[in-house]
């Protein structure tokens, strides 16, 4: 100093060579200040932030954070470590969490975010259909009170039938309003394993895990016929359906068909209307089957209209002028002069059809 005053006494200042050793030496002494320090992450909890320090080790930036650290709360890395320039300082601070489970309460201190963490983090195992309470993913906090809800879980195998579907598939050679049958259908098969799961409460659920096909159902096929083109003595007549339907025959009960007639008069075949006349005012009198000279039919108006003209497979032409109580359904009944031809008629499926009005 004595040096540095006598230099400025000589010239009224330093000299420029002084000044700039001067300047040098605090620069050098302000990197080497700046080597000693290190910048550092601290992660508390969910809170993080960048802090730069002198410290030599973690518990010393700990200190001098001013953070306080309880025995069962985490540090990373260790304490005794030494501090690096670009280290993350991980603090988690532990909180109480009381567990009950299988008849017990216990307190544990744990630094998990949620319910997960903290069975996963003691090592708890959680069975099929055992139920916590809250759930899984629940943040945790002090003094939370977590409880696990034993199930006793049986796993059972169930088969069960698949139904079968039916199909529709036109034929066109086939008569429309003919239904056939194509293929028989079949149910199918299939097996689930089902966890039935009682609760310690007592209630039962049972969830199906899984299930397989054992054997796929088999789809009844069903034909429905399209044609409409009915050729009878090298003529085509459209028609609108063809019926399967179950004829029987009947007279006219008048005297001359032989038709015998009860106490009250009445005759067996048509009761009390044996005037001879149909229900729609026709002379009951049978046809041959002939366009021009059709039979007459009695039928249930609800399926064949009255005044329709029908074709009867084996028998020809006729028309649908009468009624009857006993003709309900796909019934009809066939007009005969006698009452003996009635009789050998008998009962019969026929298929007829039906003609457009």
């Amino acid at each position: 100093m004595k040096e540095l005053k006598q230099l400025k006494r000589k010239n009224g200042h330093f000299p420029l060579k002084v000044i700039l050793f001067m300047l040098l030496a605090a620069m050098l002494l302000s990197v080497s200040l700046l080597s000693m320090g290190k910048s550092v992450l601290l992660v508390k909890g969910e809170k993080e932030g960048r802090y730069y320090t002198f410290s030599r080790t973690i518990d010393d930036f700990i200190s001098e954070a001013g953070i306080e650290l309880n025995m069962e709360d985490c540090l990373l890395p260790a304490g005794e470590t030494e501090l690096k320039d670009g280290d993350m300082i991980i603090v988690r601070h532990a909180i109480p969490v009381t567990l009950i489970a299988d008849g017990h309460e216990q307190k544990y201190w744990t630094h998990a975010h949620n319910v997960n963490g903290f069975l996963q983090e003691n090592g708890i195992m959680i069975g099929d259909g055992d139920h916590v309470n809250p759930g899984f993913t629940h943040v945790l906090r002090p003094d939370e009170r977590v409880e696990i809800i034993r199930a006793n879980v049986e796993y059972v195998r169930q088969r069960e039938p698949i139904p079968y579907s039916t199909l529709r598939v036109n034929n066109t050679a086939l008569d429309r309003g003919i239904v056939k049958l194509k293929q028989e259908g079949a149910e199918g098969e299939k097996e689930k394993l089902i966890a039935v799961v009682e609760q310690e409460s007592g209630a039962v659920s049972h969830n199906v895990l899984s299930e397989h096909i054992i054997r796929e159902p088999v789809p009844r096929i069903m034909e429905y016929g399209e044609n409409t083109i009915l050729n009878r003595g090298g003529r085509n007549f459209e028609f609108s359906q063809a019926l399967y339907v179950e004829a029987t025959a009947y007279c006219p009960g008048t005297p001359g068909s032989g038709c015998p007639l009860n106490e009250q008069g009445h005759a067996y075949c048509t009761g009390s209307y044996n005037d001879g006349y149909t229900f729609t005012g026709t002379y009951a009198v049978a046809g041959d089957g002939s366009l021009e000279n059709p039979h007459i039919i009695a039928v249930d108006p609800a399926i064949i209209p009255l005044h329709s003209l029908l074709y009867l497979e084996g028998y020809g032409f006729a028309h649908a002028e009468d009624r009857g109580g006993a003709i309900k359904g796909l019934t009809i009944d066939l007009l005969f002069d006698r009452h003996e031809d009635a009789l050998l008629f008998g009962r019969r499926e026929l298929k007829v059809y039906l003609f457009p009005n």
